[in-house]
């Protein structure tokens, strides 16, 4: 009888109520506790569920992170094709109602090579989950996706924007890039920023929606922050609740593991990339970074022989006229920066940043330096935003020419040429995906 129940318990969770049916015919005989039993087994098993399409984050040649959101569980374990195994458990102080999401990080891998994830809730019964494949030190050509300012209606803060559309996440899924980088504003708290349990609710219900959810499948997916996904409008280092912030952000993204700060780098081929935190140590304009990541940011590039060195930041970089916030305008740690690159001669800096509600493409030409070029990409979904055009910053002299777009966009941004002869393609697409304008940049320029 105890081998029949077993037989029939696996069955039930694989084909559901229709193994039910044929249950109870073959089980006619048994006692009505035991019929209890299965049913109650029934009813848990398919309580528990995956609700949102599991992403791949950050990727090396040894290591792989997966995120995935989860309801109703007690323990969920993931293992991959080499049969490794993780567990998380739920914790309910920890967590949003029943919801757990997970990151979930895998290393001593093989390089170049491509692994199958599954997930079970006992252990036993695994179930597919998604497949990533390790990087390796070929070069070739490869392309990424940027964009910030993604307002996603998700209860009570509808009224912000109503009859917000998502439908650009379907365009960008459809894209071939590698991978994506989220530069800030990748949702918009209203006044749920003030607790860590609101946070939570709000993450998860982005998460939620089918397009969001369709895209992060869709490819790799790297994060920072601005101000409206840390805390409220233009918020700074004294955001009091800032800590809970960032165990928020770091529970919804894979990243690599960074600790107890929100700022990284990884490579991808022949470039690296610097992501910055704009927010936790902000002092409004005075400071930025903070000393800490600064000094970081400067020993990081002096280390790195990347072709390009993306350096990724929430606010504008580059902008000697912006009436917001602006890394120029912090003047001091701007100032050391770049009296950095000039005396160890870096060479192949770009910066990408969002925040704007407009796109367009700065350079500035800091005397004996190469050109620095600043691509500002912004509205994913939040309200574009209309420069007037007798402003400063409509005829500001440090824009190439054509390339501001007050609608929605995001950026793409191609890796193409010989390993000795790499250009940078930048292109401005639409939230259609149609290409609103291109600029191309040589490795050999920046230097």
């Amino acid at each position: 009888m105890i081998n029949k129940f077993k037989k029939f318990l696996k069955q039930v969770q694989d084909d559901g109520v229709a193994v039910l049916c044929r249950c109870h015919a073959e089980l006619v005989s048994a006692s009505k506790s035991c019929c209890l039993i299965l049913f109650f087994y029934y009813t848990t098993a398919n309580a528990q569920q995956l609700v949102s399409q599991p992403f791949v984050g950050h990727t090396t040649k040894n290591e792989i992170n997966i995120w995935c959101l989860f309801k109703d569980v007690d323990t969920v374990y993931i293992k991959n094709s080499d049969n490794q195994t993780k567990s998380f458990i739920y914790k309910k102080e920890n967590c949003y109602k029943s919801y757990l999401p997970v990151n979930c990080r895998f290393d001593a891998l093989q390089e170049n090579q491509s692994y199958h994830f599954q997930y079970s809730f006992n252990n036993i019964d695994f179930f597919p989950l998604i497949s990533a494949k390790t990087n390796n030190d070929s070069i070739s050509n490869f392309s990424f996706l940027a964009g910030s300012c993604a307002f996603v209606p998700t209860g009570a803060n509808a009224m912000m924007k109503p009859g917000t559309s998502l439908a650009i996440f379907d365009y960008m899924k459809k894209d071939s890039a590698n991978f994506m980088l989220w530069l800030g504003d990748n949702l918009y708290y209203l006044l749920d920023y003030r607790s860590y349990k609101t946070q939570l609710k709000h993450n998860i219900k982005t998460r939620l929606k089918t397009p969001i959810s369709a895209f992060l499948n869709s490819k790799q997916q790297y994060a920072i922050w601005d101000d409206h996904d840390y805390g409220s409008d233009n918020s700074d280092g004294t955001f009091k609740h800032k800590e809970s912030s960032l165990n928020v952000f770091q529970q919804f993204w894979s990243n690599p593991k960074n600790g107890t700060h929100n700022y990284y780098t990884f490579h991808q081929q022949d470039c690296q990339f610097f992501m910055l935190d704009d927010r936790y140590n902000n002092e409004k304009d005075k400071t930025v970074l903070g000393k800490t990541q600064l000094d970081w940011l400067k020993e990081s590039l002096l280390q790195s022989n990347a072709t390009f060195k993306f350096i990724c930041i929430g606010m504008q970089a580059l902008n000697p006229v912006s009436y917001l916030e602006c890394f120029y305008k912090t003047e001091k740690e701007y100032k050391e920066l770049i009296a950095f690159i000039k005396e160890h001669r870096i060479s192949g800096i770009l910066f990408l940043s969002g925040d704007r509600h407009h796109g367009e493409l700065m350079k500035i030409q800091e005397p004996n330096l190469y050109p620095l070029y600043d691509f500002t990409t912004s509205p994913l979904t939040m309200y574009p935003i209309k420069l007037s055009t007798k402003s400063s910053e409509y005829n500001n002299p440090n824009k190439v020419a054509g390339t501001y777009f007050p609608s929605y966009n995001y950026g793409k941004i191609s890796i193409e040429g010989e390993p000795k002869n790499r250009k940078c393609v930048l292109e401005l697409k639409d939230n259609k995906g149609k290409t609103i304008w291109t600029h191309e940049i040589l490795a050999k320029d920046l230097k």
